[in-house]
């Protein structure tokens, strides 16, 4: 042995009780660490997936309370309540049933919804912490909110009361009978919206077009009452029906839609193809009452097309296409019609587009009945701009809307209501 460090082994070995002391002593503390981090990441991954429940549950509520706002307050709130029951459901990590709080409020000229809910939730493994002196763990609280937001509505609702509306299917290859079904389907589709905010008007088409109801609050009564006395009869003057709605649009001041997060909409509704186009022209000095089958007008120039006479006997509606004439005749009926027809969807498409461009969504409803049907979906579809990339004529600087195509006068009610509740998912966001 060196005699230099006569004591190293001896003090060596005393130190290694020390050592397995200290080392004892950390195991234990990380153990304690390792527990609280694994206890932590459960508990708080059962509590993760509790708020994600309850995130579901009030986005639900807020959205199905806003949409039943048309019933009045404390109704929209039950509903609510409802949907949120219905979308959080039970779990055994609850220490009791959720605390639900729906209230409503405006924001900016909307009115909104504010849904709340809280609920506790057992722990399994940081109960155990109060052991260590940090406090009660036995349960955590989880909470979640949202906020739904109902838009003001400006809509206008162009219904086709053409002929066909009117009669038997069963007598007429080109009759839908729709009509008996139109005044319950309006019905039940206007009682979605807010009576008292919404603002709303009706206006209908066929040879001619009427504004029955123009563009109000308290809208129902009116509306209501002119589908359920609606005559069916004439053509399908498609365009003019746009072309009223365009009108009542243009027609809102302009405070009406500033500052808010208003909603435009136009639901049109048709049975058949847009078979008319109304262009008045100088036919002769003195207009001349023309027939449907027998289309002569008495020009000197191309203009070889009589449709229909204004009511007052002033003017004559002509096509607008440049028809070679022979003695004052069209060539063949058949020709007239097809173009008719062509124009009479052209310029329903421009108008369309007009009012898109201002701003409002397009819906369109179909009664496809007869065989085959004669509702064109193509011309609806394009109406509505439905969002097809390959559709040459989709516009996607735009408002994009939706069409619902009602295969039988019994189903007409189920497509009005289709077009209620993705308005209405709109108008809720």
């Amino acid at each position: 042995m060196n005699p230099q460090f006569p004591d190293l082994q001896n003090t060596v070995h005393r130190h290694k009780p020390a050592e397995r002391g200290q080392t004892l002593v950390l195991f234990m503390l990380m153990i304690v660490i390792l527990f609280v981090f694994v206890g932590m990441g459960v508990d708080l991954g059962f509590a993760y997936v509790t708020k994600a429940r309850l995130s579901k549950a009030v986005d639900s509520a807020a959205l199905t309370g806003m949409r039943n706002l048309y019933q009045g307050q404390a109704q929209a709130a039950l509903v609510a309540s409802n949907a949120f029951a219905a979308n959080y459901g039970t779990s055994g990590r609850d220490v009791a049933a959720p605390t639900l709080t729906v209230n409503f409020g405006t924001v900016n000229g909307n009115t909104v919804i504010n849904v709340s809910a809280t609920v506790a939730v057992n722990t399994y493994f940081i109960r155990a912490l109060p052991a260590i002196g940090l406090g009660n763990w036995n349960t955590l609280s989880v909470g979640s909110s949202a906020q739904a937001t109902r838009a003001q509505l400006y809509m206008m609702v162009v219904l086709d009361r053409s002929g066909s509306m009117g009669c038997n299917p069963s007598s007429c290859a080109d009759c839908s009978g729709g009509g008996q079904f139109l005044a319950s389907s309006v019905t039940s589709f206007i009682n979605n919206f807010d009576d008292n905010n919404d603002v709303v008007g009706e206006d209908s088409f066929s040879t001619l077009v009427t504004l029955d109801v123009a563009m109000e609050n308290h809208f129902k009564t009116p509306i209501i009452n002119s589908v359920n006395g609606m005559n069916f009869d004439g053509w399908t003057y498609a365009n003019g029906g746009l072309q009223t709605a365009l009108s009542q649009f243009n027609a809102l001041p302009a405070s009406a839609t500033n500052g808010i997060n208003a909603q435009k909409v136009l639901v049109f509704f048709t049975d058949g193809y847009a078979n008319t186009s109304q262009k008045t022209l100088s036919c002769s000095a003195t207009p001349v009452m023309m027939s449907q089958s027998d289309p002569i007008c008495n020009t000197t120039g191309p203009w070889g097309i009589a449709f229909e006479s204004s009511s007052d006997g002033s003017s004559i509606y002509c096509s607008s296409l440049n028809f070679t004439s022979v003695n004052g005749h069209v060539e063949s009926i058949s020709q007239y019609n097809q173009n008719v027809w062509n124009e009479g969807e052209l310029t329903a498409l421009n108008t369309a587009s007009t009012l898109r461009g201002e701003g409002v969504t397009i819906y369109t409803i179909g009664l496809a009945t007869g065989v085959p049907p004669v509702v064109n979906t193509t011309f609806l579809a394009e109406l509505a701009n439905i969002n097809d990339p390959s559709d040459q004529t989709y516009n996607s600087n735009q408002t994009v809307g939706d069409m619902e195509i009602a295969p039988s006068g019994a189903q007409l009610q189920q497509a009005f209501q289709e077009i209620a509740s993705k308005i209405l998912l709109r108008l809720s966001q």
